[in-house]
């Protein structure tokens, strides 16, 4: 997986050098000798037991075995760096005795006969021909290591003056043989494997236990058994809680916005229309997009999406995150589906040509999300991801050919239509008056939403594929990560691995979150809406007068003033009706039908009125005649610019 290797050797040799100078300025090296030294024995850290030629007696400065606890963290690095080299060096397991008889060096202690002033305690190097071995398993090393050193490599031992403790012989320079690591690796060579370590944060996990298999949701740095951390550290902490916050509180107004539309649109409103229906089943993919992520901020994200340390959640494992991912699936695709429909509708209706019938719509929608969500569901796709804040399909081939490619078809679909319906609203607006403008202004408002949702989808869409095209290059960053958790003295604060854009990834989950509240700043506030719930409020309060408002209204006879009044109200309906007709409303006769009924009605009234022939007269005529201005100026545009939805039987 890792190119950088030549870096990771460095950190190696800078580790190996490190730890001889380090012992040789406490008086390891060649003639200088620390009366303070003790032999001790090994403290049983994992890290080098069983790899020591000599644990009883290992060369410690000062009491409580301080130099040991400082040089572990030293040997751990070591260790990690041939942990990420295991596809360059062979022999790593002799590499790990050498580095340990090298760090926690055998000590011997001289006695009264050879130092009769003072008892001191003398360290042993390691041996030429372990150097030498350890180059033969990893060439790369000769870089920075010369066997050919006596001082850091002796051939036969190393000679330390001892004169001042009273030894006279050989000048007082006595000799300490070095430590063959070869001797005692042959004895545990069979018993010890080679150990590897994972830099914190990363876990080690044994990857052929089926427990830690990777399709459990651990996600593995070959050639190691190191798993990255869940969630991946791509952004800081602070960053992934802002992200997380937003998420909350978008997700939680969101869901509540879209019930609202889905009761409105889908219960409220009695007649059903193709474009009424379009918004309830877009608000029920919303408000299951939201659904999910009100269960994941219920049970906790971190819990939810990383069950386990360095364990991302999955549906063979976790129950939970096949449900909400199941969710997440429907919600989402019938967001895209019914978006791709409302546009189609819409434009069929402003260039009056006639659609399938809209069952099939119904039928061909629902299936495919209902099949994709079977087959998800049977081959276990859905699992958290690193980086990721819900359950979803994480398999890039079945994220592509499942949802990307028939919803980006569908996408283009809508999109298609939108730009249809652009260019013929712009034809109309040319041809009507200034004044008439603000119908064409109030006929924008589902296009504003068909083509927000289409940008809010292809911006999600490239960004998708955007971030699948440099899936690399976040490789590599791995590869960085990596090293910089090698080298460094505060990993958490300083190591990051390399993913998308911080803002394009906040914008992500935003305009996702943005989508119930879009829909009900465009349909939830509309008149129709607010009609459809003040009816329902006041509906149980007017059953019980119903009967009797009827039979007044319709009895005969009353005053001229009466009849004069019901005459104008009569006029004001019809005006009120045409205009919701041009806010889309649900309307199942045509303009030209509403001004033929009043007619008829004004005629009733004139008869029923005789006394106040000639008022009506001119009522009439006053009335009819603003209404025909107003049907012989829409006359003008009225194919283009009827977007009257038809009624549905669902």
């Amino acid at each position: 997986m890792f190119n950088k290797f030549k870096i990771l050797l460095i950190i190696l040799k800078l580790i190996f050098v490190v730890l001889v100078k380090c012992q040789s300025s406490f008086g390891y090296g060649y003639g200088i000798v620390n009366s303070n030294a003790i032999c001790t024995s090994y403290i049983g850290d994992p890290i080098c037991k069983n790899r020591l030629s000599n644990s009883e007696n290992i060369y410690t400065i000062d009491s409580g075995k301080i130099s040991q606890l400082s040089t572990i963290p030293i040997v751990e690095k070591g260790f990690s760096s041939l942990t990420f080299s295991q596809t360059i060096c062979q022999d790593l397991k002799y590499l790990e005795f050498a580095m340990c008889d090298a760090a926690f060096s055998p000590c011997i202690v001289t006695t009264p006969s050879i130092t009769p002033l003072l008892n001191v305690s003398l360290p042993q190097r390691v041996c030429r021909t372990v150097c030498q071995r350890m180059l033969r398993g990893c060439p790369q090393l000769s870089v920075q290591i010369d066997c050919n050193s006596t001082f850091l490599f002796p051939s036969i031992g190393t000679f330390y003056n001892l004169s001042e403790y009273g030894y006279t012989d050989n000048g007082g320079m006595y000799m300490v043989p070095c430590i063959d690591t070869d001797v005692n690796y042959k004895k545990v060579e069979k018993q010890v494997e080679f150990l590897e370590v994972c830099p914190y944060p990363l876990l080690l996990k044994n990857s052929s236990d089926p427990q830690y298999a990777e399709n459990r949701g651990y996600t593995y740095l070959t050639p190691t058994n190191c798993v990255l951390p869940c969630p991946i550290p791509n952004y800081t902490q602070e960053q992934f809680n802002k992200v997380i916050e937003m998420s909350k509180v978008m997700s939680s107004i969101s869901f509540v916005l879209s019930l609202f539309n889905i009761i409105t649109f889908g219960v409220l409103i009695k007649k059903k229309s193709k474009y009424n229906v379009c918004i309830a089943l877009m608000a029920i993919g919303c408000s299951l997009i939201y659904l999910s992520d009100i269960i994941n901020y219920g049970v906790g994200v971190e819990k939810q999406l990383c069950p386990e340390p360095g364990r991302v959640a999955t549906q063979r494992v976790d129950s939970l995150c096949g449900f909400t991912g199941s969710i997440f699936h429907i919600g989402i695709t019938l967001c895209v589906l019914w978006s791709m429909t409302m546009g189609i509708v819409l434009y069929s209706k402003i260039r009056q040509f006639k659609l399938p019938n809209f069952r099939y719509f119904l039928i061909g929608n629902l299936s495919f999300t209902v099949v994709t969500l079977i087959i998800l569901a049977s081959a276990k796709k859905f699992q958290g991801g690193n980086g990721f804040l819900e359950c979803w399909m994480r398999d890039r081939w079945y994220v592509i050919s499942i949802f990307w490619i028939p919803c980006g078809i569908a996408l283009l679909l809508g999109i298609f239509s939108v730009c249809g319906v652009i260019l013929e609203i712009y034809k109309i607006s040319k041809n009507v008056s200034l004044k008439d403008s603000k119908v064409v202004v109030r006929e924008l408002k589902p296009f504003v939403l068909v083509v927000s949702v289409s940008a809010s989808l292809i911006y999600l869409f490239i960004f998708y594929f955007d971030s699948e095209s440099k899936y690399n290059f976040y490789k590599k960053g791995v590869e960085d990560y990596i090293i910089c958790l090698l080298s460094s003295e505060s990993p958490l604060e300083e190591c990051y691995t390399v993913g998308p854009n911080f803002n394009s990834y906040f914008m992500f989950y935003f305009l996702i979150r943005f989508f119930g509240i879009l829909f009900f700043l465009i349909f939830g506030t509309s008149e129709i809406a607010r009609k459809a719930w003040t009816e329902s409020f006041i509906a149980t309060q007017i059953k019980s007068k119903l009967s009797v408002t009827t039979f007044s209204s319709t009895r005969g006879g009353g005053s001229s003033a009466d009849t004069s009044g019901i005459k104008s109200n009569s006029g004001n309906s019809t005006r009120k009706n045409y205009d919701d007709d041009y806010n889309s409303k649900n309307l199942s006769q045509p303009d030209d039908t509403l001004v033929t009924n009043n007619n008829n009605n004004n005629n009733n009234n004139n008869n029923n009125n005789n006394n106040n022939n000639n008022n009506n007269n001119n009522n009439n005529y006053n009335y009819n005649n603003n209404t025909n201005i107003i049907v012989e100026d829409d006359n003008q545009c009225n194919k283009k610019m009827e977007i009257e939805l038809d009624s549905i039987d669902i």
